[in-house]
C-alpha cells in the first residue's frame, strides 16, 4: 500500500513538472508570436507613415504668414487657372481655404488667368470660369497655388504661353509660399521655381519631372514641403497640401475640423498604390 502511494506521488510530481514545463513553453511561444506580430505591424505601417509627406521646413515662410495674420492683414491666396485645368486640382484647395475662412477669416482668395476678360474652360469643358484678375493686374500673392492638368496640356501650355511661366516665376520671387497640385509641379519646373529643391508630382508624370536634373524628385509621397515650396502628388493630395498650409496658419484644430467636414482622412497611407 505504501509502495503504491509512493508511486502515485512520484507520478503526480512528474505530471506537475510536465505541466509547468508546458506552461513555460507556451508562454514563450505566445510572447514570441506577439512580438513578431508587433514587429510586422510596425514594418507595414512605418513605410507608409513616412511616405505620407516629406518635409524640410524652414520657419521663415510660416512666420511671415503668421505675422500677416497677427497684423490682421488678409493673406492673398492666388489660384492660377488656364485652359483645360484639372477641376479637382483647383476646387479642392479652393474649398479648403474657403472653409478655413468661414472658421477664421484669414484669406483673400482669387483666381488669375492670362486675361480676366476671357473665359477659361476646365478639363473637358464642363466648367467655364472667369478669373478675378489677369496677369497684368493681379496683386502679389502671399500664397500661390498652381493646379495641374493632363501632361499634354501642361506641355502645350508651357510651350505656347511663355507669359504664364514668366508670371509664375515673378510671383514666386515674392510669395511666402508656393504650392503646386498634381502636374502643376511641371509648370513650376518649367518656370525654374523648383531648381535645387525636392519635389513630387502625379505618379504618371514622375518621369517628366525627373527630366529636370536640378530637381530631386521624390516618389510615393502625398506632398513634399521644401522651404516655402510645397508640391503635391495626384489630384486629391492637393487637399493634403492645402490642409497642411491651413494647419500652419490657422492651427491643427481647424485643419482637422475641415478634414472631417470634407469627410477626408488626412492620415491615410499610400498602400493602395502598391
Amino acid at each position: 500500500m505504501a509502495t503504491a502511494l509512493l508511486n502515485i506521488s512520484h507520478h503526480n510530481s512528474k505530471n506537475m513538472k510536465s505541466v509547468k514545463f508546458l506552461i513555460a513553453i507556451t508562454s514563450i511561444i505566445v510572447n514570441t508570436i506577439a512580438a513578431q506580430a508587433q514587429q510586422t505591424k510596425q514594418m507595414q505601417q512605418t513605410p507608409h507613415t513616412q511616405q505620407t509627406k516629406q518635409i524640410r521646413q524652414t520657419q521663415q515662410p510660416k512666420n511671415q504668414l503668421l505675422e500677416l495674420k497677427k497684423e490682421k492683414k488678409k493673406i492673398n491666396v492666388a489660384f492660377l487657372i488656364y485652359d483645360q485645368v484639372e477641376a479637382m486640382d483647383l476646387n479642392g484647395p479652393v474649398d479648403v481655404f474657403t472653409k478655413a475662412n468661414a472658421m477664421d477669416p484669414t484669406y483673400y482668395l482669387y483666381t488669375v488667368s492670362a486675361s480676366s476678360k476671357k473665359l477659361v474652360p476646365s478639363e473637358g469643358g464642363t466648367i467655364v470660369m472667369q478669373s478675378t484678375y489677369g496677369f497684368e493686374n493681379a496683386p502679389q500673392a502671399d500664397i500661390l497655388i498652381v493646379p495641374g492638368a493632363a501632361p499634354e496640356v501642361i506641355k502645350s501650355t508651357s510651350d505656347s504661353q511663355p507669359e504664364l511661366l514668366k508670371w509664375i516665376s515673378n510671383q514666386n520671387k515674392n510669395t511666402k509660399l508656393t504650392m503646386s497640385v498634381c502636374t502643376g509641379s511641371l509648370l513650376l519646373s518649367k518656370a525654374g521655381v523648383l531648381d535645387g529643391n525636392k519635389a513630387t508630382t502625379h505618379y504618371l508624370a514622375l518621369n517628366l519631372l525627373k527630366q529636370n536634373k536640378k530637381i530631386e524628385t521624390l516618389e510615393k509621397v502625398r506632398f513634399v514641403e521644401d522651404g516655402k515650396l510645397i508640391t503635391t502628388a495626384g489630384i486629391t493630395s492637393g487637399l493634403d497640401g492645402s490642409l497642411h498650409v491651413v494647419e500652419l496658419i490657422n492651427g491643427k484644430e481647424i485643419a482637422d475640423q475641415i478634414g472631417k467636414i470634407m469627410v477626408y482622412n488626412r492620415n491615410g497611407d499610400l498602400s493602395f498604390m502598391e
